[in-house]
């Protein structure tokens, strides 16, 4: 089972942070404008550490994707421990903006999505997943059927993963 888990890691864990990177590529100025609302840093890093966010998640996920295409166990274990530490981070930064900044964008892949608990969690089970890939690493000569499994699975984790918060959501409109 750990196997398994670990093997949907190498597919979700790297498409989720690929996915972010290309939206925050779409939206340029997106997490800079979020990180400034949340009221955390002071304003004149908020450009620096939204780009070397961005960096890291595109950087993280490219080497992942990679060592997944490649079927390299070191790299991809690599990958997934800095992942989980960069996943971890954000949990942690989620969790703190929602309970202290009402209605702040979260910033994530240049959306619009609202920094609920919702992000933290997302963030969170990403962080866990990567952990799991790091500690055990690609499975070892699965059967075809096993890896068409792992990599739907993966498939199905991230899809999600990657929209769990926005689906939770919940729009207020004006009665009338």
């Amino acid at each position: 089972m750990t196997g398994t888990l670990a093997g949907i890691a190498a597919v979700a864990v790297p498409l989720v942070l690929l996915l972010s990177a290309a939206g925050q590529v779409r939206a340029p100025g997106g997490l800079a404008a979020a990180l400034r609302a949340h009221g955390t840093l002071p304003r004149a890093v908020t450009g620096p550490v939204a780009a070397a966010v961005i960096a890291a998640e595109a950087g993280t996920g490219a080497c992942g994707a990679v060592a997944l295409l490649l079927w390299t166990d070191v790299p991809m274990r690599a990958a997934s421990a800095v992942a989980a530490v960069l996943l971890g981070l954000y949990a942690g930064y989620g969790a703190y903006v929602a309970r202290t900044r009402r209605g702040v964008p979260c910033g994530c892949a240049g959306r619009d999505t609202p920094m609920t608990g919702w992000v933290a969690g997302r963030a969170a089970a990403l962080a866990a997943l990567a952990l799991a890939g790091a500690l055990h690493g690609l499975p070892a000569g699965p059967a075809p059927f096993e890896l068409t499994v792992t990599i739907t699975a993966g498939l199905a984790f991230a899809v999600l993963l990657w929209t769990l918060p926005h689906a939770m959501t919940e729009e207020r409109r004006p009665a009338g």
